[in-house]
């Protein structure tokens, strides 16, 4: 199968995590895998047509808009690879200033004539081309890159994960008697009791799962990369207040006091809220 490997606005990370799998991505490599196109790997400039085109990052510049629909009309199947190209990911935090503000607040010393054409926000790759399958993450965990694009090679339905991290998460979730929430560094944290039950800010119970939860298991709170759960996927405005009653029935917090507790965190769903994002046509391509 002849493949396509694009870039958008990113930090490269998806793409890093691919190439973290090993001997899995040897594999893929030598059975199944024709990398024509890649920044990365290949010194070709013209987009080819293939079977598989996979698009990190999403669009922020025009040159990324026009590069994504050169690749979507050239490719029989497209994969959305990481949060920033399924949702928009942390770059959209810069959606919450103005082009104009942003730029003289990160490139005040440059000669911004320089720079490529902004588009006005930072938009997820849906926005403008249909997408077969959606694999959001940050970035996506090597085994679950490597065994979605298998599936999708060999013409088979990818694994689809649609239950919570907290199900992969091995901590012990308890109803607490707590005072107050608390920042990741505030404490130590315990490594058997669940995160939230000790009073932090943790994502797990409304993410989706696919990812093995490493954050919550290493001690750090999940922050949500790959995306809401199919049960609030289109749902958004029901996130906050389900993870208020979630933090609440953990912690015995009442749910006036950890909204306010939250309030002081405007930034707690930044990795898919900040993009203007359109709804995923439809849940059954998101794995």
């Amino acid at each position: 199968m002849k493949v396509n490997i694009v870039s958008l606005t990113c930090c490269a990370g998806c793409v890093s995590s691919f190439l973290n799998a090993g001997d899995a991505l040897l594999e893929i490599l030598s059975q199944d895998f024709d990398i024509v196109y890649s920044p990365t790997f290949v010194d070709l400039k013209e987009v080819p047509q293939v079977d598989l085109a996979i698009v990190e990052g999403g669009v922020r510049t025009e040159a990324d808009e026009k590069l994504i629909r050169e690749v979507r009309a050239k490719s029989r199947i497209l994969v959305a690879l990481g949060i920033c190209a399924t949702h928009g990911g942390i770059t959209s935090l810069g959606n919450i200033i103005s082009v104009k503000k942003l730029l003289e607040k990160e490139y005040f010393v440059l000669e911004t004539s320089k720079l490529p054409e902004l588009e006005d926000l930072m938009y997820p790759i849906c926005n403008f081309v249909d997408v077969d399958y959606y694999i959001p993450g940050c970035p996506p965990m090597p085994f679950l890159i490597v065994h979605s694009l298998k599936s999708i090679v060999s013409g088979k339905t990818p694994t689809r994960h649609q239950s919570v991290v907290c199900t992969e998460c091995n901590r012990k979730i308890i109803a607490a008697k707590l005072d107050r929430l608390y920042g990741i560094y505030d404490k130590e944290a315990d490594p058997n009791l669940c995160l939230v039950s000790q009073g932090f800010v943790c994502l797990g119970s409304l993410t989706r799962e696919g990812c093995g939860a490493p954050c919550p298991r290493a001690g750090f709170t999940c922050f949500g990369c790959r995306g809401p759960t199919d049960s609030l996927l289109y749902r958004s405005r029901d996130l906050y207040s389900f993870l208020v009653k979630v933090i609440s029935k953990r912690t015995s917090i009442p749910e006036e006091e950890v909204k306010k507790e939250l309030y002081r965190n405007p930034f707690i769903f930044h990795t898919f809220i900040f993009s203007k994002f359109e709804r995923f046509k439809a849940r059954e391509r998101i794995i």
